[in-house]
């Protein structure tokens, strides 16, 4: 029996918890449907981030360290969409022809990480950025601000990026709840069948 084939019998004689069948090319579109979904959403984030970017290139042309600070947390936050649509690709076209308990495990463990995908090190350098360039858009407005009002734009440079970073985590736990949650417990149960049979 083909591998995609023996694939498909195990998810097909494997009830859900409702008591329906579902098999293989059902699991391979519910990761199609995910990552359509994520190109969706990665092509608005797209199409704002160019938005900004050409404003802000149009209103802070002759404010060059002003324009410095933005540039950079844009750049940041284009690698990080980079990054992250790179990953949600990835894990959109699985190979469902190789059903084997690494694979699986694998597959689960990239959708585990798209719960909270913020705490890698790459991740880490793009906030560095952020938090460096809030504080030197504050640089950049020294010459109309008083010493108490430098202090409070700092204080606001560094509490805005961990309010967003806060936010952002929240926004993502809820939407891991409703696009992999599912997807993780079909290959739960296709992980138990496969691990049953191994022994």
């Amino acid at each position: 029996m083909a591998p995609f084939d023996e694939l498909q019998v195990l998810w097909q004689n494997q009830p859900e918890a409702g008591g329906s069948h579902f098999d293989a090319a059902a699991a391979a579109g519910a990761f199609r449907h995910y990552g359509r979904r994520q190109d969706t959403i990665n092509i608005a984030k797209s199409i704002a981030l160019a938005a900004i970017t050409v404003y802000s290139v149009a209103s802070m042309r002759h404010r060059p360290l002003f324009l410095f600070a933005v540039t950079l947390i844009l750049f940041s936050a284009v690698l990080a969409l980079i990054t992250e649509w790179r990953n949600q690709r990835a894990i959109a076209s699985f190979d469902f022809s190789a059903p084997s308990v690494a694979f699986v495990r694998g597959a689960i463990a990239r959708l585990q990480k798209q719960r909270n995908p913020f705490h890698t090190r790459e991740f880490g350098i793009l906030f560095g950025a952020v938090f460096l360039g809030y504080n030197l858009m504050v640089v950049a407005s020294y010459g109309k601000w008083t010493v108490s009002q430098r202090v409070i734009g700092h204080a606001a440079a560094v509490f805005l990026p961990a309010m967003i970073y806060v936010f952002a985590r929240w926004v993502r736990a809820r939407r891991w709840e409703t696009e992999c949650r599912p997807l993780v417990e079909r290959l739960t149960v296709l992980l138990d069948t496969l691990e049953e049979r191994a022994r």
